[in-house]
């Protein structure tokens, strides 16, 4: 006799509820976590990049020793003798001078193409300069006027450059235009000089000396030297790379501003660095007192970026 076997009754599953099923997958929690925490991290990212490189430009000194440019973006406000110091530098084609050169070869005009690879005369800058808010630059040859000068150098090629309000512009020294040239450097200095009274109220200042060989095209080796140090809202700094920390880096600084100070003995080699350091501290302390001026102080860019977060947080 056969027994049938009664059909088996299925076997209905369980049925989990939506949380429990959405916790029990791990992976996919995780998941959407990363994803989420990407989206809102790069959002973030976004924000503090624009906030950080939105940086707005320090007008120039204004009064009887501050800034004029012109349409070429010189600064031509700056004396063709300091006599802060004493009558011991002027502008070589200065009609003071005993055997003054032509004003071309004494004021030097940078060509466009020359100004726009520095940063100077951008398309910003033309309707900035109106504003007196645009970059600028000096370029003159002075000389000095006593009859031993310093050390036997008597000739200085001096540079003042302005940037401000872009957070773009690199501090340019020596050492790249130098080798760009063909020069071969030879090392940096540091050195720390004490300073006259000045309308930066810089103690001291810290220049880079820059030591170079270079060689004429008959072959003929000679050294040659270069100094600079920088103001950055109003305070003296050496290094190139921390101008560029604080242009990019610093959101407190909305208002900023760099200048460069760069100068240079027009002598056909330096043999003896101590003696021509000599000459460039004298040369230096003479320079800025002027410079100074041109350039705005500390306190004048705090209270601006001071003005900027007082709006925010009142906004």
């Amino acid at each position: 006799m056969t027994t049938m076997n009664a059909p088996s009754t299925p076997v209905v599953p369980e049925r989990k509820s939506l949380v429990s099923q959405v916790a029990g997958n791990r992976r996919f929690l995780i998941a959407v976590g990363l994803l989420v925490c990407a989206i809102v991290g790069w959002y973030v990212l976004v924000w503090w990049l624009g906030f950080a490189l939105d940086k707005q430009p320090v007008p120039w000194p204004d009064g009887p020793n501050g800034v004029v440019v012109d349409k070429d973006f010189q600064m031509t406000s700056f004396p063709e003798m300091f006599p802060a110091i004493g009558p011991k530098y002027m502008l070589l084609s200065s009609r003071r001078w005993e055997h003054p050169i032509p004003e071309r070869e004494a004021i030097m005009y940078l060509p466009e193409d020359t100004r726009l690879e520095l940063g100077i005369g951008r398309s910003s800058d033309a309707p900035r300069r109106v504003d007196r808010k645009s970059n600028w630059y000096l370029s003159r040859k002075y000389g000095d006027v006593r009859p031993q000068g310093v050390n036997g150098i008597h000739f200085w090629h001096l540079d003042i450059t302005y940037y401000t309000g872009a957070a773009d512009l690199v501090a340019h020294v020596p050492g790249r235009c130098m080798v760009a040239a063909g020069a071969t450097p030879l090392g940096d200095k540091l050195l720390t000089w004490d300073l006259p009274d000045n309308a930066l109220g810089w103690k001291t200042a810290r220049v880079v000396r820059s030591v170079f060989q270079s060689t004429d095209p008959q072959g003929q080796q000679s050294n040659v030297v270069q100094y600079y140090t920088f103001s950055i809202n109003g305070r003296n700094e050496h290094d190139w790379k921390k101008i560029r920390l604080t242009l990019t880096a610093d959101v407190r600084q909305k208002y900023v501003y760099f200048g460069k100070i760069q100068f240079a003995p027009l002598a056909p080699n330096i043999e003896n660095l101590d003696a021509a350091d000599e000459a460039a501290r004298q040369f230096f302390a003479a320079t800025l007192v002027e410079a100074a001026w041109k350039f705005p102080a500390a306190d004048t860019v705090e209270a601006l970026n001071q003005s900027f977060t007082s709006s925010k947080s009142s906004n």
